[in-house]
């Protein structure tokens, strides 16, 4: 169900839906922790003892050393952020040892850190087909696919690496956002309330679950998963929105602008902050303190073109088409996309 707004507002005002967009957002702080999950935590995913070869008879006819130095010279070329000399020689040494599996797992991880995520995929799919299918790599190979939005993949990996590791949070947290991404929400549910039970002092899943509950327009339950996600975590600016949002649906702007109101000006640019806080105005019928607290954030970050054209829509709104000139042309000058549009429209 639809976040509410005020039956006077233009259908030009609102840029986006939060229905839409909030669980994007939710699923992209996931997607944020993947990368790092990818790039860091996973480098344990195959250990040196593992085999040299992916068990081929020709691990036997080479020494571990000389695939240890290649690994360790990659390694020294990531750590001074030097990823194209490190791609590069990981990639020839994958044709020069296609049995190798950690390899493979090194050259996916270079490609993440360089964000192509087509042929990191490729890389940790060709690490698992030679050798042992760790919970590890089943994870990795599934966040990727994730993030290129291929989630029935996604969520077949992460199926198995949850069955490989049945005491890590991470795959069913993980496992969680793909099925919400796919609208299967009660399977979604059941692997959060899992990552829970096994990360107590994790937010995300709690939080997830309030973003599930509003979805379904369950305002209390989502109250209550946003208090138990702030317990946790409370200073994260996710779940302040989150709790003023869920306050909105509640037909309580006053109360949810008091969760807000207070944020420093970089805070209110962080996702949903300032949307929130102007439907709250709308709701309200306070488009005046919109357009000033969106064209306070537009003069703090000129560039911003998404920003500009807000404070454009909302100074329009307020009846103030010469000011929303000013703005609605730093959006276009920006290449705001439907800022030219708009500009058009308040010149008039």
């Amino acid at each position: 169900m639809p976040s509410p707004q005020p039956s006077s507002q233009p259908a030009h005002a609102a840029s986006f839906n939060s229905r839409t967009v909030w669980p994007v957002v939710i699923v992209g702080l996931l997607l944020a922790a993947a990368v790092g999950l990818v790039v860091v935590a996973l480098r344990p995913a195959v250990p040196a003892s593992a085999t040299a070869s992916g068990g081929g008879a020709s691990g036997a006819s080479r020494p571990l050393g000389s695939i240890d130095e290649i690994l360790n010279a990659a390694n020294s070329l990531q750590r001074v952020r030097k990823y194209p000399e490190a791609q590069a020689l990981l990639k020839q040494a994958t044709v020069e040892h296609p049995e190798e599996q950690r390899l493979y797992f090194e050259y996916a991880q270079v490609l993440v850190a360089s964000q192509q995520l087509e042929p990191a995929y490729q890389a940790y799919v060709k690490a698992l087909a030679t050798g042992q299918r760790t919970a590890q790599l089943e994870l990795a190979a599934g966040t990727v696919a994730s993030m290129l939005n291929r989630l029935p993949l996604a969520e077949e990996h992460l199926a198995a690496a949850q069955q490989a590791d049945k005491s890590d949070f991470k795959a069913p947290l993980f496992l969680a956002q793909v099925q919400l991404k796919q609208d299967k929400l009660e399977d979604a549910k059941k692997n959060l309330l899992l990552a829970a039970l096994l990360k107590p002092d994790s937010a995300t899943p709690w939080g997830t679950l309030a973003e599930i509950a509003l979805r379904e327009n369950k305002i209390s339950i989502a109250l209550q998963h946003i208090a138990k996600a702030r317990e946790l975590e409370p200073h994260v600016i996710l779940w302040r929105v989150m709790h003023a949002r869920a306050l909105k649906r509640e037909n309580k702007p006053e109360q949810a602008l008091i969760e807000l109101i207070g944020l420093s000006l970089s805070e209110r640019l962080e996702p949903g902050v300032l949307q929130t806080m102007a439907e709250c105005f709308g709701m309200l019928k306070r488009p005046v303190d919109a357009a000033k607290m969106y064209s306070e954030a537009s003069d703090a970050n000129p560039g911003k073109g998404d920003v500009a054209l807000q404070a454009a829509t909302w100074w329009e709104r307020a009846e103030r088409s010469d000011v929303a000139v000013k703005y609605a042309q730093r959006a276009v000058d920006a290449g705001e996309q439907g800022a030219a549009e708009t500009l058009a429209r308040v010149k008039k």
